[in-house]
């Protein structure tokens, strides 16, 4: 029976991965394990990455005296995947949620299994504790240092009151207040800067520090407390998204931080030995509009639906309820006609939700402006308004029988109030004055859900389930948070959450 070492696994998981990680760090790991003849830089924390859970992180580890270098592949802050989120925060404890008089049965228990429900149970109960305990001090930590106007919202998933939502609807509100707090911290990003090598110490489970950079810009920088782990997921590039999912390969949208390619995850397989997991799992909406290739953003096709809309397929038919958890119609699209979907409304459905959402907000993620939107209307390639219905299917390529037969048993639906096909109960208004609005949608691939493995304390595992000295991991590098199907608002809430713990521990701080 074979035995094997520490040293046999990393061989094989170097192997494993060699294809996929860049040749200059593939080349470095032809020392792994030894320490350089000189360190460029001695620091007590190196942050990698600098979306909303590095520079939490960083901000973190200074307020607890440490010496923070934060080194980050990309260009800037503002093109990470914090940035492009809808504002979406979901937090338990925050002063918001407790000063809502509606919401006293929260617990961070609930929270946690709210989560892990929404996910299949397919969750890792470390993660999700941490998040589920600390949110909400998280929260308040970026409400004291300036965070812009924000909101409690119902949303689908969470049985409490606990999505706290920007009123910009945008990620950027997080990136803005943590960027400012970095400059008053004397805190700089260097940017261009991602993690080549990670200098591991085998004989005492310990990260000593990191090689950044590449050519002549590599850097060596030992980290006397630890280095702190916050790149990204894997959805950043089609290529980097098809790698790991084959189920979405060529599909849909692939959106993210142009550098969350997976590449620094993998460096630490090669160079430290640490398992991968959930690396299966993204969070994928059914909701993108494809334009330019695999980019496009999304509709907020709920707003449409809660004022009366309905999603249809190809066919023109109802395929699931309109109610359902957002990332649990995706799966329901690979079994349409041409894996996409449509949201249907008449003038009156659409003039409801503008009453509800700016037009700009509707379609986001990157925002489209109202022009803009008004201008895809025209082009009618995904979106359409039309004043028949014949009309309609004609552009759209949606049958028109079908549709004509569905909005029969629609409207007969809401006189009911009996839906026989899905079982709603909400519906309240008949489809039926033109002009018509429809828009085709595929997935819209944004986030990762697999990563290094890690405790409570976001002290990253080893291959033995044992954690490793002086390594942590933060935001969309982790697994196993979401499970098989992220909750929105969790994606946030986590990364800010995990970066506020990651930070604190790493200097050894007591987090009550």
């Amino acid at each position: 029976m074979t035995k094997f070492s520490r040293r046999s696994f990393l061989g094989t998981a170097a192997a494993a991965s060699a294809a996929a990680v860049s040749a200059p760090a593939m080349a470095a790991s032809t020392s792994a394990g030894n320490l350089p003849a000189k360190w460029d830089d001695t620091v007590d924390v190196v942050v990698l990455g600098c979306g909303g859970a590095g520079m939490m992180a960083a901000c973190q580890a200074h307020d607890a005296g440490g010496k923070v270098a934060i080194y980050d592949a990309g260009q800037s802050p503002f093109h990470t995947a914090t940035n492009l989120c809808g504002g979406l925060y979901t937090a338990w404890g925050s002063r918001m949620q407790n000063a809502d008089t509606k919401d006293k049965k929260d617990s961070w228990q609930q929270f946690a299994e709210d989560i892990m429900a929404y996910g299949n149970y397919m969750s890792l109960k470390e993660p999700v504790y941490c998040f589920a305990k600390h949110s909400g001090k998280a929260f308040d930590f970026l409400e004291d240092a300036g965070l812009a106007k924000h909101h409690l919202e119902p949303y689908a998933g969470h049985s409490q009151l606990r999505a706290h939502r920007q009123d910009s609807f945008k990620g950027r509100d997080y990136i803005e207040v943590l960027v400012k707090q970095l400059d008053k911290r004397g805190l700089k990003i260097n940017h261009g800067m991602g993690v080549t090598k990670f200098y591991f110490d085998p004989a005492t489970n310990t990260v000593v520090g990191v090689q950044v950079g590449e050519g002549d810009k590599a850097k060596n920088v030992k980290a006397n407390k630890g280095v702190i782990m916050a790149t990204g997921g894997i959805t950043g590039t089609p290529e980097s998204l098809d790698r790991w999912v084959p189920s979405v390969a060529g599909k849909g949208v692939a959106i993210g931080g142009p550098k969350n390619d997976g590449t620094a995850m993998m460096v630490a397989v090669r160079d430290v030995g640490v398992p991968l997991s959930h690396m299966q799992y993204i969070a994928s909406y059914p909701c993108g509009i494809v334009v330019n290739g695999r980019n496009g953003p999304y509709c907020r096709w709920w707003f449409i639906t809660n004022n009366g809309g309905i999603l249809v397929n190809k066919n023109g038919q109802r395929f699931i309820t309109e109610k359902e958890g957002i990332c649990h119609v995706t799966p329901h699209l690979a079994f349409q006609p041409e894996g996409c979907h449509y949201v249907l409304t008449d003038q009156d459905g659409w003039d409801r939700t503008l009453q509800k959402i700016k037009l700009g907000a509707l379609i986001g993620l990157p925002s489209w402006p109202a022009e803009r939107v008004e201008a895809e209307f025209k082009a009618g390639k995904n979106l359409w308004k039309c004043d028949t219905i014949d009309e309609l299917c004609q552009k759209s390529g949606v049958n028109a029988d079908g549709l004509k037969k569905q909005l029969d048993v629609w409207n007969k639906a809401v006189e009911s109030k009996n839906d026989t096909q899905f079982g709603r109960t909400d519906q309240q208004w008949k489809l039926g004055r033109g002009p018509w609005y429809m828009i085709r949608m595929e997935p819209w691939n944004n986030l990762s859900c697999g990563g290094v493995r890690v405790n409570e304390d976001m002290q990253v595992l080893g291959w033995d389930m044992k954690p490793v000295n002086n390594f942590y991991a933060a935001g969309e590098t982790v697994a196993g948070v979401h499970g098989a199907f992220y909750c929105g608002g969790n994606a946030c809430g986590f990364a800010h959450t995990s970066g506020w713990v990651a930070g604190q521990n790493v200097m050894g701080k007591k987090i009550g």
